[in-house]
């Protein structure tokens, strides 16, 4: 068994910002995590659910989620780095945890004899770090648990839970759902999805000539359809399941996918424009995520903050590329909708945003595959229709739910729904882990 590695801060001024909430740092299975305490003080701390959020990328810190994002502190987007008190932290509703995950993400070190990733390994770490984490977090082991994230984290969330399951590990036992913004979890949506996008970029790439190019995205379809099938469909000589027949992105031939959705990303790039909030400009950094990361970046390698992460001599950057380009070389075509469908099954519930701005993980794609999966609340699901998401008198969105699982289209937000949407993807967040409806 991994030993456990765990560094309570006790520095007198520990806090970023000010913030209120108990702060535990350290390391469980090799992998760095900062663990915040809830703010509600009204009900003991046991009562209060305990959340697990992972970042996406692959190879992204989940400290971008908690800084940028849904913590109790963010850090603005302006040089000089600012950070202040976050009035819409997820905190308000439930203790939170974020892991710096896979191996090599964030402060999380890579393992060195292993240059190969995987969504197989990257769940057994995250397995046995909840089994630590109840180790030396004793109090909390009895806590109702969620998983959430979002972009690519849409393939580790069910892939996490579903371990668990198989496991049937204490964790399962305490687990109550999952919610992903913008999950990436299906592929063979994606390809006719990026087609019909077309529709809706017109309002924002104006130069657009959408005859042309529908024509030639629909050059692109087929085949990248076939490259898909090529792995997953045993009917066809696949394996079902492209993270296990050893394949790359070029022996797949996937490149024709890449083309077809580079096509698109190449308009929205020419008029300046954010691909993961087209009502967002794209600004250019070193880490060329159309996010002034920048900021975030200097505020975290700032000797102080190390300091007080109990970091001192180390590094840090919003993503990794190595564990992007070795995830992305595996799992790319990796499906976890089957596993959506048995957690489902399982009495889980299952909360899926999306930012109608957003282009990379869009929320017609989001719509297609959670009515076209197969479960046992598929037909009451697809017969429901969206209802409006009402906040504070104003409507914010679209909602269909049946049987646990719930689809939020989210208005006039991106990639990142607590970032554009901040106070409504609170709202949204403590109706789930409460059991409360969203409509």
């Amino acid at each position: 068994m991994a030993s456990i590695f765990f560094k309570q801060d006790t520095v007198e001024d520990s806090s970023l910002c000010g913030e209120p909430e108990p702060r535990h740092t350290g390391f469980l299975n090799g992998l760095y995590y900062i663990f915040y305490e809830s703010r509600v003080h009204s009900v003991v701390a046991e009562s209060v659910p305990l959340v697990i959020w992972l970042s996406g990328g692959p190879g992204c810190s989940s400290l971008v989620g908690m800084l940028f994002e849904n913590g109790p502190c963010i850090v603005g987007e302006d040089s000089p780095a600012t950070i202040s008190l976050n009035v819409n932290s997820w905190t308000q509703a439930a203790h939170m945890v974020y892991i710096d995950q896979p191996r090599g993400t964030g402060f999380s070190p890579a393992r060195s004899s292993l240059r190969s990733w995987s969504e197989a390994t990257a769940v057994d770490d995250l397995v046995s770090f909840l089994d630590e984490f109840y180790i030396a977090f004793p109090t909390f082991a009895s806590n109702e648990l969620y998983i959430f994230g979002e972009s690519y984290a849409g393939h580790y969330i069910p892939d996490l839970a579903h371990g668990l399951l198989l496991r049937n590990s204490r964790a399962f036992q305490n687990l109550k759902g999952i919610g992903t913004i913008e999950l990436a979890t299906t592929s063979m949506t994606k390809p006719r999805i990026i087609i019909a996008l077309f529709d809706t970029l017109g309002p924002f790439v104006k130069s657009v000539n959408n005859d042309i190019l529908l024509t030639e995205a629909n050059d692109y379809v087929e085949s990248c359809e076939e490259a898909i099938q090529a792995c997953q469909d045993p009917a066809i000589g696949g394996q079902g399941d492209c993270s296990k027949v050893g394949y790359t992105r070029k022996t797949l031939k996937v490149t024709v996918c890449q083309a077809l959705s580079s096509n698109v990303m190449a308009q929205v790039y020419r008029q300046g424009l954010n691909h993961y909030n087209l009502d967002r400009k794209c600004h250019s950094d070193m880490f060329r995520l159309c996010y002034r990361f920048q900021p975030l970046y200097t505020f975290v390698n700032s000797q102080v903050t190390m300091a007080k992460l109990g970091l001192s001599g180390h590094s840090w950057a919003p993503c990794n590329s190595d564990v992007f380009a070795g995830h992305l070389d595996k799992d790319y075509f990796e499906e976890s909708e089957g596993k959506v469908a048995t957690l489902l099954d399982h009495g889980i519930r299952v909360l899926i945003y999306a930012g109608d701005k957003d282009l990379v993980c869009n929320w017609m794609a989001q719509d297609k595959w959670t009515r076209e999966m197969t479960w046992h609340g598929h037909d009451e699901f697809n017969g429901n229709a969206m209802s409006a998401y009402v906040f504070k008198g104003e409507k914010h969105g679209q909602v269909r739910s049946a049987q646990g699982l719930t689809f939020f289209r989210v208005y006039n937000a991106g990639h990142m729904v607590p970032l554009d949407q901040p106070a409504v993807a609170l709202d949204v967040f403590r109706k789930f882990i409460t059991n409360h409806p969203l409509v």
